[in-house]
């Protein structure tokens, strides 16, 4: 920055935007007085009305983290053994209190009520052992795109042999780092998902710039293809790691698009739209309950299908592009026999195929939230009807070539991803060090692209406490056909937890002075979310409103994923993120809803 201070002209719609504050709460059963924050690895297990334990979300891990957002009532007192905390800011209802555990010990965490204990919780000590560079499994991976069926590449396949056969014996790609050849994940939706054990990822304040975990794809500049990220501690609620357009006009949160399968008279006959035999999408498709060929005809009758979104005359995905649920062998316009791929081995279905919105095991929630797959017939080797797969709460952007037009330079179609979003950056061959993702355009040098636990959101948008994280999401974030090149398709190559720690602690940004129509906004005000993260959502903001940020001159400084310069909102805007990071620390966060 070569100015301390930037004057952001926002003009944002007539109506003020007025937002209830949303705190980040998790209550177990009525015990809403004192919760632990939705996105944390842990909860409490009430075993009395009064008395609980901390334990992990997952029951597949006893991970305890070494803080975490607890939220309490206002006007109670929060005391860890002795000593009373201080909240990190008061909201309507509720207090935000950082946690912080011991290595050794159990702790006993006490709500007061004046004088009276009105609930006591005790606390596991944290897990130390945080070691590992690489995921320790593979939970799913469910493409729809070119690449989804007998392909020579091996971008189609999970495993080290590049097939999708044989998981009990079959080794994963990724478990042991980068593989030149690794997954596809297809259309808009499609998936490969992370589990890191019994060491999940941390939101390291040593870790420099904030980053906590890399992915590397096989981008190069001028080849983006956008991947979102998301994050869960219990495989069944997952937030979005907000990238640099998160909060720009164009990006589409908490979305849900679902591909039908369709080939043959009686299947073109369901929709007038089906006009050929392929592959088509809708933004309304609701699945069925029952799992009949007749229900799910009916469920595709009443939705709205299109075409895939294509520069020039748009056509109906090739059937090619569609992953077999079992395997089968085919013989080619060439005469050669080849196999299919088993998509319903590697996508994890276990012994419900079929997942509702609301699943039936845990396990099947683990596996498969956010995912459908609707298929009557599950047992013929052959497509025997019509089906569906859904993917659903996705954050889609617009593809670069859509945001710049005609006749972009190559750099200029890589910076459309400032930060926040797989298969962007150039890999280079530093895996695992984590580089500045604010420093310099996305063309510009090499290193994969890094992530931070602290950009993770809800669906609305707004900031949620993440101490850690023990399942990843990396998910194609862009709906677009580039015709004889195939779909805008993200591809993974792997995932590394940050390993170039800062000894002593990168530290975080100092926070910046936000004036809003001249008035020093007062910080205090907002809710202190832990990890340098603050949400505001009691602010009213008229037309012709202006923003102020004064920040250090070297500080880096953007509002909604862009350096201000002569920054305008519109009637578009759904919220306002000012992010500031300077030198190697963690960035400040403040988003106002």
């Amino acid at each position: 920055m070569k100015t301390s201070k930037k004057m952001l002209s926002l003009l944002l719609i007539a109506a003020m935007l007025v937002s209830v504050l949303c705190m980040g709460v998790s209550a177990t059963g009525t015990y809403d007085e004192v919760s632990i924050g939705t996105g944390e690895p842990v909860t409490i297990n009430w075993t009395t009305a009064t008395t609980g334990t901390v334990v992990n979300v997952d029951a597949s891990t006893n991970y305890i983290p070494k803080s975490f957002l607890l939220w309490a009532r206002n006007g109670l007192t929060v005391k860890v053994g002795t000593t009373e905390l201080t909240a990190n800011g008061v909201g309507d209802t509720d207090s935000a209190y950082t946690v912080y555990t011991d290595a050794t010990n159990e702790i006993t965490i006490t709500v007061l009520n004046g004088e009276t204990v009105a609930y006591t919780i005790t606390c596991p000590h944290y897990t130390t052992a945080i070691t590992g560079s690489y995921p320790s499994a593979v939970n799913g991976y469910l493409p729809v795109g070119q690449f989804a069926r007998h392909n020579s590449f091996g971008w189609g396949t999970l495993f080290t042999d590049n097939t999708n056969k044989n998981p009990d014996t079959n080794t994963p790609k990724f478990l042991n780092g980068y593989v030149s050849t690794g997954v596809s994940l297809g259309m808009a939706g499609g998936y490969v998902q992370f589990d890191m054990g019994d060491t999940p990822i941390e939101n390291n304040a040593n870790n420099p710039y904030g980053i906590d975990f890399i992915v590397y794809g096989n981008a190069f500049v001028g080849n983006p293809e956008a991947a979102g990220v998301m994050v869960s501690n219990d495989g069944i609620k997952w937030y979005t790691l907000a990238g640099s357009r998160h909060y720009m006009n164009g990006t589409k949160w908490d979305q849900k698009i679902s591909y039908v399968r369709i080939e043959g008279l009686d299947q073109r006959a369901l929709k007038s739209t089906f006009t050929a035999d392929g592959i088509y999408y809708s933004e309304n498709y609701n699945s069925p309950s029952e799992q009949t060929q007749s229900a799910i005809n009916a469920a595709i009758s009443a939705a709205t299908w299109h075409v895939v979104p294509a520069t020039g005359t748009a056509t109906a995905l090739n059937l090619s592009y569609w992953p077999e649920w079992a395997t089968r062998e085919v013989t080619t316009s060439s005469g050669t026999t080849v196999q299919e791929e088993y998509y319903g081995n590697v996508w994890k279905l276990g012994t419900n195929p079929h997942i509702p919105a609301v699943a039936t095991t845990e396990t099947a929630k683990r596996n498969n939230a956010g995912v459908n797959w609707d298929k009557a017939d599950k047992t013929s080797t052959k497509p025997n009807g019509a089906e569906v797969i859904t993917y659903s709460g996705l954050t889609l952007v617009p593809d670069d070539t859509q945001v710049l037009g005609s006749n972009p330079t190559q750099a200029q179609m890589t910076d459309v991803y400032q930060w926040g979003y797989a298969d962007v950056r150039v890999n280079g061959s530093a895996y695992g060090t984590a580089i500045n993702p604010y420093a310099s355009a996305a063309s510009v040098g090499n290193g994969g692209d890094g992530f931070d636990l602290s950009w993770a959101v809800d669906e609305n948008g707004v900031p949620v406490p993440m101490s850690s994280a023990k399942y990843i999401r990396v998910y194609s974030a862009v709906l677009f056909n580039a015709g004889m090149f195939g779909e805008t398709s993200a591809e993974v190559c792997g995932l590394y937890r940050t390993d170039n720690v800062i000894a002593n602690g990168a530290g975080v940004t100092d926070a910046p002075d936000v004036y809003i129509n001249g008035d020093l906004f007062d910080l205090d005000e907002a809710e202190s979310l832990g990890n340098n993260v603050y949400f505001y959502g009691d602010v009213a903001v008229y037309a012709q409103t202006t923003v102020d940020v004064d920040a250090p001159s070297n500080a880096k400084v953007f509002i909604n994923g862009v350096a201000p310069s002569d920054f305008e909102a519109n009637e578009g805007t759904q919220a306002i993120q000012i992010l500031v990071q300077n030198g190697d620390s963690a960035p400040f966060i403040l988003v106002i809803k």
